[in-house]
């Protein structure tokens, strides 16, 4: 069957996955702790039994399905999923049709794009006898599953975050001053269709409170909340997700914390919509166009759905927007591509100016207390410093104009040099872009915010805070001559309500050495001082990190030890922040090799001294977690580089070591996901990594060194 809405299949890409002894295993092997047993029969066209026995055979424990995968995990079981079944499969499996399949991929936070932009190829999947050959690699797959997978389902439970392990700031003052963050736990494309207790629990937004945060933000697209004026058939079910919002700013509200929306509008619609509008298509992208704001209609549909939602929803505190963007949103949010001849000659900065004000203006006149935020997100990449004023001069004074406070900062690391885009910790802003846009806009009477990441960003995305908190004080001392006083602390990444929150907003407010060691006297006690000593050697460690855009979304950072190693070349390149598979010179970006993984092999030297400090504190410690996390993944990553980098040359018995060392740190942060269930997970990701994908990593080793000498 066509399907004409989703990615189109690669007949030539086909990921081989000769550990398991047939596609059917691989598929039960990897659904097995995110799929009801029924619902993967169904979808392989067996009977549980079946399904069963297979599990059983490769050592995998009875299953005790956790039903929140079904609505907070889809993501991980999709990404598992996607070189093994056929799309007639994966429907079946997700119990989705092609269409909700085509809005996921498009809305939820590219993840079309994370996956490739194509389908690999994949035979149907169904049950099959094992010739001898194949009988063998299950024999091997039940030795290893049988030790490690015994308590698979036990330990800390699957989106069961404990928030009650996060230090709380008990001389929290109140703060006028935005401190933005997303749901650590927030869906992201499909937030209103579900419970807000999936996103929103109360206890989160409490502990939130006590981190300093006073605003959380979630994404929609506006046609989806209020009636969609145009054509009201894509707004279904607009009035159930319009109660859902009510009720999670009503919650907010009770910890005096305000719920702000992000719009990226006005959205692209589906070339079927442009049936009935021909006039209203501007720039047309695969299979979705531009509605192009030549047509006065588009404004005005923004100005009434804005309206209407705050109308509709009292307690929203503000909304904010970008509006040059990697979607299409109008003609010309995109640099590459065909232009639009009906608006080709309205500049960038009128239309962005454009759209800024008919949010603001609709939005206060039902609320005047509203706050606006205009994010100048890759303003720079389509305009001139001279257009970014003459926009900023058109957008009104109430409205907060946001900026990366990283941007175009410069560095050089291990000799490489380059500009930062965004979502560094390692290095700290602000640039030079940011101070620019941030005085002119202060001298026309805005207020000014900075978004910075202050948990993670992708250069570590796993972890639900890095502990560098050197690298977030020196941040944070860096803006204080800058006018900043608002802060978007994260972007779908990087909302846990940890410690780094109370740091990055204490020390805006007071950089001193007498504050910092209240902070952690407060959190650590008596560990206070053994704990700063290594946050401050991880935060040495950090400066070490390849950073460049290029790596941070390629590299096998995020996937750390879950991300598997190839005997031979996969054929397949790194995809955003999704599949590392074993493209290295993806990974590196602008770094030769040898630099690349050189800087890799510092951070872990260095990270490795830090842990010298903590080694003591128990295993259920979260800062000791997060210490021995970090290492984990940075030490993979380097050892992933040194084996895709030297596996056609080197000896064999170096390799064997390298193996070897992979197979030990995957072990250990199995271990460590057993204790911790924050480990892993990201909201637009969920959990980027479950634990059977770090039983796979074992098996794949263990496959791997039988080809090597002993050791």
């Amino acid at each position: 069957m066509e399907y004409k809405l989703l990615p189109p299949v690669r007949e030539d890409m086909t990921l081989k996955l000769e550990h398991f002894p047939s596609p059917f295993h691989a598929a039960v092997f990897r659904l097995w702790e995110t799929v009801k047993a029924d619902r993967i029969a169904f979808a392989l066209d067996t009977d549980i039994g079946t399904v069963e026995k297979a599990a059983y055979d490769m050592g995998l424990p009875k299953q005790k399905y956790n039903p929140d995968w079904e609505k907070r995990g889809y993501i991980t079981t999709i990404r598992n999923a996607w070189h093994i079944l056929p799309y007639d499969q994966l429907l079946a499996l997700l119990g989705w049709d092609e269409a909700k399949l085509a809005v996921i991929l498009k809305e939820d936070d590219f993840l079309s794009h994370k996956l490739g932009f194509f389908k690999p190829y994949c035979e149907k999947v169904q049950p099959r006898e094992l010739s001898s050959e194949e009988h063998e690699k299950l024999s091997e797959l039940r030795k290893t599953c049988s030790v490690m997978c015994k308590n698979l389902f036990d330990g800390a439970k699957a989106f069961e975050f404990d928030y009650d392990s996060f230090p709380k700031d008990t001389d929290n003052e109140k703060n006028d001053s935005l401190r933005l963050v997303f749901s650590y736990c927030g869906l992201y494309a499909n937030v209103l269709d579900e419970d807000i207790s999936l996103s929103y629990p109360e206890k989160l937004f409490a502990t939130y409170r006590e981190a300093g945060v006073n605003a959380v933000w979630l994404h929609l697209a506006l046609y989806r909340v209020v009636p969609f004026c145009l054509d009201e058939k894509y707004s279904e079910g607009y009035e159930l997700r319009q109660e859902r919002l009510r009720k999670i700013c009503e919650l907010a509200a009770k910890y005096d914390i305000k719920i702000f929306v992000y719009l990226n509008e006005p959205r692209c619609m589906p070339l079927g919509f442009f049936e009935r509008y021909p006039e209203m298509q501007g720039r047309t992208d695969d299979l979705n166009a531009a509605m192009c704001l030549s047509d006065p209609r588009v404004l005005e549909y923004l100005r009434y759905g804005v309206k209407t939602l705050c109308k509709a929803v009292p307690g929203i505190g503000g909304f904010f927007t970008i509006n040059m963007s990697e979607n299409l949103t109008h003609c010309k949010s995109r640099n590459e591509g065909t232009e639009c001849e009906k608006c080709k000659d309205i500049p960038k900065h009128i239309m962005i100016s454009d759209i800024v004000r008919a949010i603001y203006e609709a939005a206060t006149s039902v609320n005047p207390e509203i706050k606006i935020i205009a994010w100048t997100w890759a303003w720079d990449r389509s305009m001139t410093p001279e257009e970014m004023k003459l926009c900023i001069d058109r957008i009104p004074k109430e409205v907060i104009i946001q900026s990366n406070s990283e941007t175009r900062l410069d560095f050089t690391i291990g000799g490489v040099s380059g500009k930062i885009g965004d979502y560094s910790m390692s290095l700290t802003g602000p640039g030079p872009l940011a101070r620019s846009i941030w005085e002119y806009a202060l001298e026309k009477g805005h207020d000014v915010c900075a978004k910075v990441q202050i948990n993670n960003t992708w250069e570590c995305s796993t972890l639900p805070y890095v502990p560098v908190f050197e690298r977030i004080r020196d941040h944070m001392k860096a803006l204080r001559d800058t006018g900043v006083k608002h802060l978007m602390m994260s972007w779908t990444l990087g909302g846990c309500p940890s410690i780094n929150l109370q740091i990055a907003s204490e020390t805006l407010r007071d950089p001193s050495e007498e504050k910092y060691d209240a902070i952690l006297r407060n959190a650590y006690g008596n560990e206070a001082e053994s704990i700063k000593k290594a946050a401050a050697q991880f935060s040495e460690a950090y400066k070490e990190f390849p950073f460049d855009i290029g790596v941070v979304y390629k590299g096998p950072q995020n996937a750390g030890p879950s991300n598997l190693l190839y005997g031979e070349t996969s054929g397949f390149n790194a995809t955003m922040t999704c599949y590392a598979y074993d493209d290295l010179d993806s990974w590196r970006s602008i770094y030769p090799r040898e630099i690349y993984i050189d800087q890799l092999k510092k951070l872990c030297e260095k990270w490795k001294e830090g842990l010298t400090y903590i080694e003591h504190l128990p295993q259920e410690h979260s800062f000791r977690q997060m210490a021995y996390g970090g290492y984990y993944i940075f030490r993979s990553c380097y050892l992933q580089s040194e084996f895709v980098d030297r596996r056609e040359t080197a000896d064999k018995a170096y390799l064997a070591n390298i193996v070897k060392e992979e197979e030990n740190i995957a072990l250990a942060m199995y271990e460590l996901m057993q204790r911790n269930s924050l480990i892993g997970y990201e909201a637009a990701n969920h959990y980027y990594y479950n634990r059977t994908m770090m039983v796979e990593k074992v098996v794949v080793c263990r496959r791997i060194l039988k080809k090597y000498p002993a050791l």
